[in-house]
């Protein structure tokens, strides 16, 4: 059963074995998060019992606090009363070599984290935690570089934000109009890393960074 006391957890497993999947068998590509939003879907099955496991993908949740539409990537529960919904980010260079949308989807991760703060402080539908999961295959989101634009949406390794960030608005094409409230938890950006290189690379046994999954608790919970 999906519940306060496991769910970070059972989430957090069923990611690593999608990780696994993908870095240490290699029977699971992907190019796009959808790919992995099915398979992070099944693993939490495989861990739950799948009969228990309640899943909806791109689950209508109302509007935000700015008056826009929320459709959240998973929703997933076994007691309707304690859903989870998680937020994933998957923007890889593709295979002939074209870099993602670095600067906007930096900022996409914020809004992501935004949503989900407001998705959980309201209680909506009986959401009651949310979790953010992203992974990517350029440096760009995981070192700081020659990126000037928009600094403030900064994903960098070992940065870390106060819990009720705020993080003010860069209005323009690759950033957001309203200022951006992060979860009452403190946020940190850690990526699996080789440390022991430069410039950074993905953990020796991997082709991706991954983010360590960031959790998202109502304020004044833990």
């Amino acid at each position: 059963m999906l519940s306060e006391a496991n769910w970070q957890k059972t989430l957090t497993d069923a990611w690593e074995r999608v990780r696994d999947r993908v870095e240490v068998t290699r029977d699971l590509g992907f190019a796009h998060e959808h790919t992995l939003q099915f398979h992070f879907a099944w693993e939490v099955g495989r861990l739950l019992g799948f009969a228990q496991l309640d899943v909806r993908f791109e689950m209508l949740c109302g509007k935000d606090a700015h008056g826009e539409t929320i459709r959240g990537d998973l929703v997933l529960w076994t007691d309707p009363n304690f859903k989870v919904v998680a937020e994933m980010k998957a923007p890889v260079r593709s295979g002939a070599g074209s870099n993602s949308a670095m600067t906007f989807m930096r900022m996409a991760f914020y809004r992501d984290l935004d949503r989900l703060r407001h998705l959980v402080e309201t209680g909506r539908d009986g959401i009651q935690r949310g979790l953010f999961l992203a992974v990517v295959n350029e440096r760009g989101y995981v070192v700081e570089g020659r990126q000037r634009v928009n600094p403030v949406y900064a994903t960098y390794h070992g940065r870390q934000l106060a819990p009720a960030a705020r993080i003010p608005a860069c209005p323009g094409p690759n950033g957001c109009d309203f200022e951006l409230l992060m979860p009452g938890n403190a946020i940190g950006w850690r990526w699996s890393v080789d440390g022991n290189r430069h410039p950074v690379i993905p953990r020796s046994d991997m082709r991706h960074f991954w983010l360590e999954p960031i959790p998202v608790f109502p304020r004044f919970a833990g």
